[in-house]
């Protein structure tokens, strides 16, 4: 499953988003459920659990980590896409202009009026090794940015990817915290000014 929670998270991302217009109802119904049990999310399953395979699939009723993964993304996805006419995802990698969720965000650090405030729900979702609490920090700072920020593509395929990896272990947790840590702290522009 190296890069599976991806390439699903694009390719509902891509039905959501046909011929240059967003399917409006699964973004609001993403926007108003915080979890894939939430009622308003029933909306989004045909999507999203028709590109699953069935060892990703739940069998009894709880969530799989895949679904978790893929859902809290396409949530961020719906609350970053609000009032956009332009597809806000694109994947990061060469020729690609999207960027990771935590580098975005380290660009909101050079506003020192909200640097103290940010800083510290980035420093609670490093230090928290549970995924729930995590996946709910991480909606705040996508709304955060959204306000601040608005126009940058992010790759929402890759934030899947890593929320599913965060699941699996205590040691896979703390890989990806590193890796957020990583993209949010260390700035380029030190490297080049030197």
């Amino acid at each position: 499953m190296e890069s599976r929670i991806k390439q699903v998270t694009a390719r509902v991302i891509h039905q959501i988003w046909t011929d240059r217009q967003p399917n409006k109802a699964v973004l609001a119904a993403l926007r108003n459920s915080r979890n894939m049990m939430n009622k308003n999310a029933s909306v989004v399953w045909p999507l999203m659990l028709s590109n699953l395979t069935e060892e990703e699939l739940s069998h009894n009723g709880q969530p799989t980590y895949a679904e978790n993964a893929i859902f809290a993304a396409l949530r961020c996805f719906a609350i970053y896409q609000q009032a956009n006419d332009h597809l806000t995802y694109e994947p990061d990698g060469e020729n690609q202009q999207g960027q990771q969720l935590f580098k975005v965000l380290s660009t909101l650090r050079a506003d020192e009026s909200i640097k103290k405030a940010l800083d510290r729900r980035v420093q609670t979702i490093l230090g928290n090794g549970n995924s729930s609490s995590v996946i709910y920090a991480i909606y705040h700072l996508v709304s955060i940015l959204k306000a601040n920020v608005g126009s940058e593509l992010i790759d929402f395929a890759q934030l899947a990817q890593d929320l599913y990896y965060f699941q699996l272990s205590a040691d896979s947790s703390r890989q990806v915290c590193l890796k957020w840590g990583q993209q949010y702290y260390w700035n380029s522009k030190k490297t080049t000014e030197k």
